[in-house]
C-alpha cells in the first residue's frame, strides 16, 4: 500500500471510527444550543457578535469538509472521488461565508463603493456546481452506462425545471420591486441554487442507493440553506443584512446537517457487488418516478407559464426559451430511453456470459468487463475500469507487442490470473470503430483442468519413462548374469529362445483369436460338430472310434457353449445385445431343453412339474432356452446323484419357475460370489468336474435383461433350488 493510502486510513481511523453518527449528533445539538444562548444573550450592536456568528457558520462546514475527507479512505474505493469533491463544496461554502464577513466590514466603510458581486459570491457560487458534482458522482446501482446516462439527464432536466419555477415565483417578484441591478440580482442566485441542489439530490436518492438518512440529512441541511439564503437575498436587496444574526441559524443547521449526512453514509457503506445490471426494475416505485418525472415537472412549467402570461398579458420569454430547451432534452432522453432498451438486450448477454469478457483500448486499458472478469480478479468493475490488462495477467503474455498485433487480427494467447494463479487462454480480437479508433475485445477461458491433466499425463509419461529405463537396466543385468552363468548351455538357450519366440507368436496369436472369435470361431465349431454329428451317423465306425469321436463332439460342444456364453456375456455388456420379446409356450421350451440335453449322462433324473394351467410367458426364446441351459447343466454337474425338478406355476400375473437339485449345496460363506464372474465352488483343475464359474452370471444376466433376476434358496430338504419369474402374456 502507498503511504499516502496508509496516512489516510490511519487519519480515518483515528478521527471517524471513534466517533459515531449519535456522538456527532449529540455535539451539533449542543453546538447549535450554544449558538442559540449567544443570540439571545448577546446584543447585535455587539462588535463581537458579526465574528460569532461567521465563525458559528465557518465551523460546522469545515467539520463537514474534514469529516468527508478523514472517512474516505474508509469508503470504497467507488465513493472516493464523489466524498473529495463533496468535501470541496464544504471549503468553498465555508471560505466563502468567510470572504462575506471580511467584505461586510469593508463594505462598512463610506469610502468603498458597494460590489456588484464579491470573492465571497464567487466562493459560494463555485460550491454548488461541486455539490451538483459530487451527487452524479455518487455510486449508482445500474451500471448500465445508458441508464446512467439518462438517469444523469433526467436530473438536469428536473433541476432545470425547478430553477426556471423558482426564478419565476421567487426571485422576479422580488426584483420587479426594487429593480434588476446585478448587486440585487446576485443573492437570489442563492436560494434557486439550494432548491436546484434539492431537486438533484431528488432525482439522485431515486438513482442511486443513498441511504435514507443520508438523503434526510442533506435534504434537510439544503432546506436550511436555502432559508438562509432566502433572507440573505432580501436583506441584501434592502440592503439591511449583518452578520450574526438569526438567519446565519439555516447555515449552522445545513453545516451540522451535512455532515451529519456524511456520518449516516460513512456507518453503514452502500455495496454494489450484488446490484442489478438491468436498465431499471419496472417494479420499483422510485423507477417508475424517475421514469415520468421529468414529464411531469415539463407539463407543470409549461402550465405555469401560460398561466403567467394569461395573467400579466405577456409571456416571459425567457422561460419560454428555458422551456424550448429543456423540451429539446426531453426528446433527447426519448431517444435515450429507446436506444438503452435496444442496447440492453446485447448488455444482458454480455453480463450474462459465464467467461471472462471485457472490452479495452489498443494500449490495454479496460473500459467494460463483465461480471465473470469481475469475480476473476476480486474487484468491483470501478476497481477495474481505466485499468491495464496487464495488472491483471501475470508474466509478460500481454504485451504491447501483443497488443498491436490483437488490433489487427485475432490472437490466442495462454496467461495466467495474477489475483488466484489460474491459467487461461486468452483470446483477443479487433473492433473497428473507424479509420482512427480500435478495440480490443476479449476473452479468458479457463484451462486449468486442461493444464492439471496435461501435467498429470507428462508425470505419468516421466514415471514410465524412468521405469521403462530401470527395467532395461534390470534386463541388461539380468541377461549378463544369464550370460556368465549358462556359457555351457548354449543348446538349451537356444531352445528357449525358440520356445520364446513361439509363445510370443501363441501370444500373439491369442490376441487375435480374442479379437476375431465373434466373427471367426462359431463356424469352425459349428462346422466341426457337424462333421462329427455325420460322422456317429455312419454304421460303419468302430466301437473304439466311435467313443473317440462321442469324445470330441463332448469336447466340442462343451467348447461352443463356453464361447456362446462369452459371446452372449460380451454383447450384453456391450449393449449390444437386447432381447426380442414374444409370447412363449414355455412348457415347449423346456421340452425343447431337454432334448438338447438327451446325450447328457444323468438326464433321466430330470423330473417336470408344471402347471397345467401355464399360459404363455413374455420373452426372448433363445434367452430363455439359454437360462434353463444353464440352470440344468449345473445341476447336473454338481448334484451328480437324485432327481432334479423343474417346476413352473402361475403366480398372480407371473409365471415363477424353479430348478431344484439334491446336491450339496452351496456353502454360506460362497453365496455372496455366486452370481459373479469365474466364481466357482473348488477351482482346482484336478477336480473331475470342470466349468468355467459363468453360467449362472450369465443367467442372471440374461433374466436383467427380461427385467428379471435369478435368486438363490436353500431348500430345508438339503440341495440348491434357483428361482426367477417371468411376465405372463394375459
Amino acid at each position: 500500500m502507498r503511504p499516502t493510502s496508509s496516512w489516510r486510513m490511519s487519519l480515518g481511523s483515528i478521527l471517524f471510527k471513534k466517533v459515531k453518527w449519535q456522538t456527532y449528533l449529540s455535539e451539533a445539538g449542543l453546538f447549535l444550543l450554544v449558538y442559540l444562548l449567544w443570540l439571545f444573550v448577546s446584543v447585535p450592536e455587539w462588535p463581537v457578535r458579526p465574528y460569532v456568528g461567521a465563525l458559528g457558520i465557518v465551523v460546522p462546514l469545515i467539520t463537514a469538509a474534514f469529516l468527508t475527507l478523514a472517512i474516505r479512505a474508509e469508503m470504497p474505493v467507488s465513493f472516493h472521488r464523489g466524498y473529495l469533491v463533496l468535501s470541496l463544496s464544504f471549503v468553498f461554502w465555508a471560505l466563502g461565508h468567510f470572504f462575506r464577513l471580511y467584505e461586510w466590514l469593508l463594505m462598512s466603510q463610506p469610502i468603498l463603493p458597494p460590489l456588484a458581486f464579491s470573492l465571497a459570491d464567487i466562493l459560494n457560487a463555485v460550491a454548488y456546481p461541486f455539490f451538483f458534482v459530487a451527487l452524479l458522482l455518487y455510486p449508482e446501482k445500474h451500471r448500465f452506462f445508458p441508464s446512467r446516462f439518462r438517469f444523469t439527464l433526467d436530473a438536469v432536466l428536473s433541476a432545470g425545471v425547478v430553477a426556471v419555477l423558482a426564478w419565476m415565483t421567487i426571485a422576479r417578484p422580488a426584483l420587479e420591486t426594487v429593480g434588476s441591478a446585478l448587486r440585487t440580482v446576485v443573492p437570489f442566485v442563492y436560494p434557486l441554487a439550494d432548491l436546484v441542489l434539492l431537486m438533484v439530490l431528488f432525482s439522485a436518492s431515486l438513482a442511486k442507493s443513498i441511504l435514507g438518512r443520508s438523503i434526510f440529512s442533506f435534504g434537510l441541511g439544503l432546506v436550511a440553506f436555502f432559508i438562509s439564503d432566502y433572507v440573505y437575498a432580501y436583506q441584501a436587496m434592502i440592503q439591511a443584512y449583518r452578520p450574526g444574526g438569526f438567519e446565519s441559524l439555516g447555515w449552522i443547521v445545513g453545516g451540522l446537517a451535512f455532515g451529519l449526512a456524511v456520518a449516516f453514509q460513512a456507518e453503514a457503506p452502500v455495496s454494489f457487488a450484488n446490484a442489478s445490471d438491468s436498465p431499471e426494475v419496472l417494479a420499483e416505485p422510485a423507477a417508475r418516478l424517475q421514469n415520468i418525472l421529468p414529464f411531469v415537472l415539463m407539463i407543470a412549467l409549461i402550465w405555469f407559464l401560460f398561466m403567467d402570461w394569461q395573467w400579466r398579458g405577456s409571456p416571459f420569454f425567457p422561460g419560454l426559451l428555458m422551456a424550448l430547451v429543456l423540451g429539446l432534452g426531453l426528446i433527447v432522453r426519448l431517444g435515450v430511453r429507446a436506444g438503452e432498451l435496444e442496447l440492453y438486450k446485447y448488455w444482458q448477454l454480455f453480463s450474462a456470459l459465464a467467461e471472462p469478457v471485457f472490452l479495452c483500448d489498443r494500449e490495454g486499458r479496460l473500459l467494460l468487463a463483465n461480471p465473470a472478469l469481475r469475480r476473476a480478479v476480486g474487484l468491483n468493475e470501478e476497481e477495474i475500469v481505466s485499468r491495464l490488462l496487464t495488472d491483471f495477467f501475470c508474466g509478460d503474455s500481454v504485451t504491447s507487442d501483443l497488443l498491436s498485433r490483437a488490433a489487427i487480427r485475432p490472437i490466442l494467447v495462454e496467461a495466467r490470473f495474477c489475483s488466484s494463479g489460474l491459467p487461461c487462454l486468452l483470446s483477443l480480437s479487433p473492433i473497428f470503430l473507424n479509420i482512427r479508433r480500435t478495440l480490443i475485445a476479449g476473452a479468458a477461458y479457463d484451462i486449468h483442468e486442461q493444464k492439471a491433466q496435461q501435467q498429470a499425463l507428462e508425470r505419468a509419461y516421466h514415471d514410465l519413462q524412468q521405469v521403462s529405463n530401470r527395467l532395461e537396466e534390470l534386463n541388461a543385468q539380468l541377461e549378463a548374469r544369464v550370460a556368465e552363468r549358462t556359457r555351457t548351455l548354449q543348446e538349451a538357450y537356444a531352445r528357449l529362445e525358440e520356445q520364446n519366440r513361439m509363445l510370443r507368436e501363441l501370444d500373439l496369436l491369442k490376441s487375435d483369436f480374442v479379437s476375431m472369435v465373434s466373427h471367426e470361431l462359431r463356424t469352425p465349431l459349428t462346422s466341426l460338430r457337424g462333421g462329427l454329428e455325420l460322422l456317429l451317423s455312419r454304421t460303419d465306425v468302430s466301437p473304439s472310434d466311435r467313443a473317440t469321436l462321442e469324445l470330441m463332439k463332448g469336447q466340442a460342444d462343451r467348447l461352443a457353449h463356453f464361447v456362446e456364453n462369452v459371446l452372449n456375456l460380451s454383447s450384453l455388456e456391450a449393449g449390444k445385445l437386447s432381447p426380442h420379446l414374444e409370447p412363449v409356450d414355455l412348457a415347449l421350451l423346456i421340452q425343447d431343453v431337454l432334448r438338447t440335453f438327451s446325450h447328457v449322462a444323468g438326464v433321466e433324473r430330470i423330473q417336470l412339474q408344471l402347471s397345467h394351467d401355464l399360459p404363455l410367458v413374455l420373452a426372448d426364446e433363445h434367452f430363455l432356452h439359454s437360462v434353463l441351459s444353464q440352470l440344468l447343466d449345473n445341476a447336473l454337474k454338481y448334484a451328480p446323484e437324485g432327481p432334479i425338478w423343474v417346476e413352473a406355476d402361475l403366480i398372480r400375473s407371473r409365471v415363477r419357475v424353479r430348478v431344484t437339485d439334491c446336491g450339496p449345496g452351496i456353502p454360506v460363506e460362497k453365496r455372496p460370489f455366486l452370481f459373479e464372474r469365474f466364481q466357482r465352488l473348488h477351482a482346482s483343475d484336478s477336480q473331475t468336474v470342470y466349468g468355467y464359474g459363468l453360467g449362472l452370471y450369465l443367467a442372471r444376466q440374461l433374466l436383467r435383461a427380461h427385467k428379471s433376476d435369478l435368486r438363490y434358496e436353500a431348500p430345508p430338504e438339503g440341495g440348491s433350488r434357483f428361482v426367477f419369474f417371468l411376465q405372463a402374456v394375459q
